[in-house]
């Protein structure tokens, strides 16, 4: 009884230590340099790969302000909002977080999607994950898409913090 216990004790043991190789996980790294942002959830390395955030989702582009003609055709200047857009607050943010910048880009199961883009998890050069980090500040939505869930946990929890301090996008 005592042999059999231990037999499967061992057996659990290498499975859990074996976790990644269950999930098809992939450890393979890269640095590159970023250089031109996108959209939030998109940027351009020096190589020309375009690479999609793993697990986030941006609003889309700052909407165009709006254009008012007179009778003879002239535009009209309108009064700007004193308020700056959340995809434009969005999108200078994540400029700031990424672009120019030597970034460390690590792949999950599934490196690739169906549009051609290369989908990764971006580390900056201080080490905190900016896909995590556009969740925390509220200025993306969370979009966890199987197989690539190997830091759902992380990404939900900064999802969690941005709703919780009411920051940025709060859809329902």
């Amino acid at each position: 009884m005592i042999f059999r216990s231990l037999v499967i004790f061992l057996l659990l043991g290498a499975v859990c230590r074996a976790d990644d190789n269950l999930f098809n996980y992939s450890n393979r790294t890269q640095e590159a340099l970023v250089v031109k942002v996108v959209a939030p959830d998109l940027i351009v390395l020096e190589d020309g790969r375009r690479v999609k955030l793993i697990g986030i989702e941006s609003l889309g582009t700052p909407p165009p302000p709006p254009v008012k003609y007179d009778a003879k055709g002239r535009v009209i200047e309108l009064p700007q909002p004193p308020t700056i857009p959340l995809q434009e607050q969005a999108y200078v943010f994540a400029r700031h977080l990424m672009e120019n910048k030597k970034v460390k880009l690590e792949y999950d199961v599934d490196p690739g999607d169906t549009n051609g883009y290369t989908n990764a998890y971006v580390y900056l050069p201080d080490g905190r994950m900016a896909n995590a980090v556009l969740l925390r500040m509220g200025f993306v939505k969370l979009s966890i898409v199987v197989p690539n869930v190997k830091y759902e946990g992380k990404l939900r929890a900064a999802y969690r913090q941005a709703r919780q301090e009411k920051r940025g996008v709060q859809d329902e």
